[in-house]
């Protein structure tokens, strides 16, 4: 398999055909983030096991049949059992408890695509995590291999990459290759462009763009979206 540092997809084109090496995914939260992801992650060939604190309402009950593939939601607890893979498509305020119900995680891909903020009356924008989210989640869950990713987008182009008008990188932030390798498969499924950052240290970087990012909107500055070009 190449390594994922010589990894730039340039083809944004959505792949929908399945994966030779289908996992089971289980996606924590069945919110904005969640509900966009699912659905690519499913069209890639994957199974999706939603973990909500509700899974027989009708909401989630929906987002299963728009998400096909034999889709199912059960509890949180009960999602990540036997999954290969763990999307935390949760707030940051509860998310030490919910990881700390999730049982062991041990071997498991956690995917972080939290961006942990603090916003006060002046619309400032600061970073509620110390030294970064993607860290305290490894801290908690020691045995799991945590990859940082999906946090520098907004939730419409997680839904259509193709909607931006161009290429969208997603920076990838973990200590375990293998496993960024394989969330670059599912960033480039739903076509978007991975990038390896480095080590999991380096998420405090990449939280800092999810940061900025967040601002620009919510201070009422020109919005952007991250095109790294690697030489």
């Amino acid at each position: 398999m190449t390594m994922l540092r010589n990894i730039f997809i340039a083809d944004i084109s959505i792949t929908t055909s399945g994966l030779a090496n289908a996992d089971t995914i289980a996606v924590i939260g069945t919110g904005g983030v969640g509900s966009a992801l699912g659905p690519h992650f499913a069209a890639a060939g994957h199974t999706v096991v939603y973990g909500s604190r509700t899974p027989g309402s009708a909401e989630v009950q929906s987002l299963i049949s728009q998400t096909g593939n034999d889709a199912t939601a059960t509890t949180q607890a009960e999602a990540a059992v036997n999954a290969d893979i763990i999307l935390l498509a949760i707030p940051w305020a509860p998310a030490k408890a919910i990881v700390s119900e999730l049982g062991s995680l041990d071997g498991k891909i956690i995917i972080d695509p939290i961006n942990a903020l603090a916003f006060d009356a002046e619309k400032t924008v600061g970073i509620a995590a110390d030294p970064s989210a993607a860290e305290l989640i490894q801290e908690w869950a020691p045995g799991a291999h945590v990859v940082k990713a999906f946090n520098t987008l907004t939730r419409a182009y997680m839904v259509d990459a193709n909607a931006a008008g161009g290429p969208i990188t997603i920076p990838l932030a973990g200590d375990d290759i293998a496993a960024k390798e394989r969330v670059a498969d599912l960033v480039t499924a739903i076509g978007l462009v991975p990038l390896d950052v480095g080590a999991l240290s380096h998420a405090r970087g990449v939280e800092a763009m999810g940061q900025l990012y967040v601002a620009q909107g919510y201070q009422g500055r020109t919005r952007f979206e991250y095109h790294l070009r690697p030489r």
